[in-house]
């Protein structure tokens, strides 16, 4: 654990306390937050030593801790256990909820059957049709018996690409005043998944984007022609994962290429191979022919990669280069001809995992941070409406009122003639 504090410690900040979840699929990381004003000058916003800051963003990490994704039960028990134990409020409860996790998930809140749970179509077996939201949003509210008094936060659900999407997305336009309204997010891992954001706004239509499973035109050449007959997931994916972006360059799919079995312990023999190796090559063809899929569907504006197979930092500018070739000239635009432009348009995260707070951490603390502010909004216009329909009301009165002494004014002088 990391960033420990002590039950009740923060009770006397007055700034909302976020909950947040980011499940992966070897592990959950779960992380309390201050959502703090940086405009403000009150030092009671200035966080101590022990609270680490968040780069770029407007979160305090009062606690946090990264837990083993093992049994379904397991994992959602640990983690409600997690924020039942830490709340930093002696009333139990949390202003906010964000909860990103692997998909295929239901994202749509007006579907109640769905929402917050993990879709029948999950590769992950065990997981297939679990509720991950119920249980941890029952733990963020407070524990009053009284339906009617109890505090229940806020909440979204999205997948753990589209909240780091929604995060990086935030980040290019308000840090960096960047004119974009899209971008899509690739990570690439023991799965390969894509957010996007278009129209400054998450996509997610009939469910929510899975690039990962798009078909790519595998390498040909006199030494690099690919005989691999996909990985061991695929059995219920589309294409039955051959010749499909995970299918080629996940790290499960690396690793099952050389011969070996997709453990974990197996996974990280990745790290041992050379910068030369022929693996890489087919790992950067899939990933640029998924930034050509992007570039020519979406017509996306920034193309941002993560995820432990992105450790392998040869990959960025073979899958630049490889992007070019494969697009052919066919873009008569800078960034995508020019290797200062790809360089811009294709590129890592600004958060990095080693630090301890990636994409998809600040993008599980952005969801909650998106739930809180729509929240505070609404409670605006609320607030707004009777007294703005009060305020016109008296000025109709006094208008007509003054019309009316106005008119009888007229009549006495009419009559006095």
């Amino acid at each position: 654990d990391k960033h420990k504090r002590k039950l009740g410690e923060a009770t006397m900040s007055s700034n909302p306390i976020l909950a947040a979840v980011e499940g992966g699929g070897t592990s959950f990381v779960l992380t309390i937050a201050e959502l703090v004003d940086h405009d403000s000058n009150d030092e009671k916003n200035s966080p101590d030593k022990e609270v680490t800051v968040i780069p770029y963003t407007r979160f305090n990490v009062l606690h946090q801790t990264s837990i083993k994704n093992t049994t379904p039960e397991e994992t959602i028990t640990k983690s409600t256990q997690f924020f039942s134990t830490y709340c930093p409020r002696k009333e139990g409860y949390y202003d906010a909820l964000g909860i990103c996790t692997f998909g295929p998930v239901g994202v749509n809140p007006d579907d109640k059957e769905t929402y917050g749970k993990i879709l029948p179509g999950s590769p992950k077996k065990d997981w297939r049709n679990v509720d991950i939201l119920s249980p941890i949003l029952n733990a963020c509210s407070s524990p009053s018996s009284d339906a009617h008094n109890r505090k229940i936060p806020v909440y979204k659900v999205d997948t753990d690409v589209n909240a780091p999407a929604m995060a990086e997305f935030e980040y290019r336009t308000k840090v960096l005043k960047e004119k974009i309204s899209s971008i899509a997010y690739v990570t690439v891992g023991t799965g390969i998944g894509v957010g996007l954001v278009v129209n400054s706004l998450p996509v997610h239509g009939m469910m929510h984007p899975e690039g990962g499973h798009v078909s790519i035109v595998p390498l040909r050449g006199q030494h690099n022609d690919d005989t691999f007959d996909g990985y061991s997931w695929g059995s219920k994916c589309p294409f039955k994962g051959v010749n499909t972006v995970e299918g080629i360059a996940s790290s499960v799919a690396l690793t099952e290429r050389l011969g070996n079995s997709s453990s974990s312990d197996e996974r990280e023999g990745l790290k041992d191979l050379s910068d030369d190796h022929v693996t890489w090559d087919h790992a950067s063809n899939a990933l640029a022919n998924l930034c050509v899929t992007l570039t020519l569907i979406t017509s996306v504006e920034k193309i941002i990669f993560g995820g432990g197979v992105m450790n392998r930092t040869i990959l960025y500018d073979k899958v630049r280069m490889k992007t070019k070739e494969l697009l052919n000239g066919y873009l008569d635009l800078r960034q995508v001809n020019s290797d200062d432009g790809l360089k811009e348009y294709i590129g890592p995260s600004v958060w990095k995992e080693s630090d301890g707070h990636g994409a998809g951490l600040v993008g599980s603390l952005v969801l909650a941070q998106c739930a809180y502010n729509e929240q505070k909004s609404q409670n605006r216009q609320k607030d707004f409406q009777p007294s703005f329909i009060f305020s016109n009301v008296k000025n109709v009165l006094s208008v007509t009122s003054l019309l009316l002494v106005g008119t009888l004014f007229g009549m006495a002088i009419s009559k006095k003639r």
